[in-house]
């Protein structure tokens, strides 16, 4: 498992594709512009994985939803609905999104929220799953430009001493 992204792509981007699958931010799969913050991104579903033990998400493909839209469906159903200027703001996202902004090939999602996965599926006690949560909300925010930064996630107080 890698704990950071190479500097190599610093000031150029060598590939479209970058991030494991798992680890994908938003606007990588959308075909947006993507820097930094798609780190961050990486490391709040990194995060999840080392404190539960389960990815945060599974994307799955299937004979009408590709693994694209799957992971995307599964960030909706966590993380609620994707802005439109979000949304729309990758060159892939017509392939995803009606105009309306529904995704076209999956159904009615179900929201469960960060908290309540917590809660309710790993029994983390009420507040560390609200410490928790809002330390991950605030790295997988569908706006890069407002995500937590590296040195603000240090800050948080879910990493900070008792």
């Amino acid at each position: 498992m890698s704990v950071c992204e190479s500097k190599l792509g610093k000031y150029k981007h060598f590939c479209e594709e970058i991030q494991t699958r798992q680890y994908r931010s938003l606007e990588v799969l959308l075909g947006s512009e993507y820097g930094p913050p798609a780190d961050i991104w990486s490391v709040a579903c990194m995060a999840f994985e080392l404190v539960t033990g389960d990815s945060l998400f599974r994307p799955n493909a299937s004979d009408s939803v590709s693994l694209e839209e799957d992971h995307i469906a599964q960030i909706v159903g966590l993380l609620g609905k994707i802005p439109p200027a979000v949304a729309f703001s990758g060159k892939y996202s017509a392939d995803y999104f009606s105009r309306r902004g529904d995704l076209l090939h999956v159904g009615p999602l179900r929201f469960w929220s960060l908290y309540d996965v917590l809660v309710e599926k790993y029994n983390f006690l009420l507040q560390d799953a609200s410490a928790f949560s809002d330390f991950l909300c605030r790295m997988l925010d569908y706006h890069p430009e407002r995500r937590a930064t590296a040195a603000q996630c240090l800050q948080h107080p879910w990493l900070t001493p008792c």
